[in-house]
């Protein structure tokens, strides 16, 4: 299978839990000034900590350092032996570094909400490396090898003009360590976050996120290889909000 068919977004807007299957409100409120009021995305914070939570298993899982990864269990025949290899470790320490995590509410709480991307499970897919030369403009400055980069922007020229800076944990994206995706005891899902770090008040942005590999394809009409979801930030004054 040569190429990835979808960039699955796994936040607290689209998940269900198992990560496949989006809610149909696409729409994340982020909170409500000056009050932040956590009515406003306590649901959000809960379906991260629901969503987040497998990873806190450990069971049959090994850290995976530079040189390791998923591929040894296939490439050794170890995935359905008796006794096969772990699969590699998802370690969300990156996250809560930085300030993406359940300690503040995964940025919510401070206007600047983190969400979750992740790729489709397909079985047999890794991701290709780019040639030196023909690393896409977009995500040059962050792409490494071995990594599917990501990259975030408001979906139209007023999307653009709204949605502010963003921070992309890890800096280079999903490592490739993943993958092949096969079917083994206590996988681990690997993912990305984007951090929103300034979003203007009272303002509905679209944003479009892309994977980037040399075997993704994107194409818009049929979602292959990004994902669209709305974020705003509501902005009231103390006596609109007690109306």
């Amino acid at each position: 299978m040569s190429k990835n068919n979808a960039l699955e977004e796994n936040n607290a807007l689209m998940t269900n839990g198992q990560g496949n299957v989006p809610w149909k409100n696409r729409e994340i409120l982020v909170s409500r000034l000056p009050a932040l009021d956590q009515s406003s995305y306590g649901k959000y914070v809960d379906a991260l900590d629901t969503y987040l939570a497998k990873y806190n298993n450990l069971n049959n899982t090994r850290q995976c350092g530079p040189s390791e990864s998923n591929g040894q269990a296939i490439s050794y025949g170890k995935v359905n032996e008796e006794h096969p290899m772990p699969a590699c470790r998802f370690d969300l320490d990156i996250f809560k570094k930085a300030g993406c995590s359940q300690d503040n509410a995964y940025g919510f709480k401070d206007g600047k909400p983190c969400v979750i991307l992740s790729l489709n499970r397909l079985i047999g897919w890794q991701p290709v490396d780019y040639p030196d030369d023909s690393v896409p403009e977009q995500v040059r400055d962050r792409y490494a090898k071995n990594n599917i980069a990501i990259h975030c922007d408001g979906a139209y020229d007023v999307d653009k003009e709204h949605v502010g800076e963003m921070t992309y944990i890890p800096r280079e994206g999903i490592s490739g360590k993943y993958y092949p995706y096969a079917v083994m005891d206590n996988y681990h899902q690997p993912i990305a976050m984007v951090k929103f770090e300034n979003l203007p008040d009272n303002k509905l942005v679209l944003v479009e996120c892309r994977a980037y590999a040399l075997n993704i394809e994107h194409d818009i009409s049929s979602r292959l290889g990004l994902v669209h979801f709305e974020v705003m930030k509501e902005n009231f004054s103390e006596d609109k909000i007690s109306q």
